[in-house]
């Protein structure tokens, strides 16, 4: 098999990773990450994000990689991670860019009363 060819194949159990089971196992990425962005806040002082919880797991999986631990579930892991990141910056994206439409709205509709 190619490079080329041995990434897409990391790719696709990667995406098929964070789809299938991990999905049914923790249920909805974006709810599981605030859950863990809102402990992890809590205990360090720090705000921090859905998004940077699953930036900072695919740093974990980087420095296990810095130990010299090449699995390839060390490889699936942080690739699945990052889309993930991606994921979960798109979808808070969406919500706050809905939630500032409704708040336009409800102002809207006060000035018209």
């Amino acid at each position: 098999m190619t490079t080329t060819g041995r990434s897409s194949e990391l790719l696709k159990k990667a995406s098929e990773l964070v789809n299938g089971d991990r999905q049914v196992d923790y249920g909805d990425k974006l709810i599981n990450h605030v859950n863990i962005a809102n402990l992890w806040s809590a205990y360090t002082n720090i705000n921090i994000s859905p998004h940077d919880v699953a930036v900072m797991m695919c740093l974990l999986k980087i420095a296990r990689l810095k130990q010299g631990a090449r699995t390839e579930d060390t490889y699936l892991d942080a690739s699945a991670y990052m889309a993930i990141a991606r994921e979960i910056g798109e979808r808070v994206e969406e919500l706050h860019k809905k939630q500032l439409e409704r708040e336009n709205g409800e102002d809207n509709k006060k000035h018209r009363d």
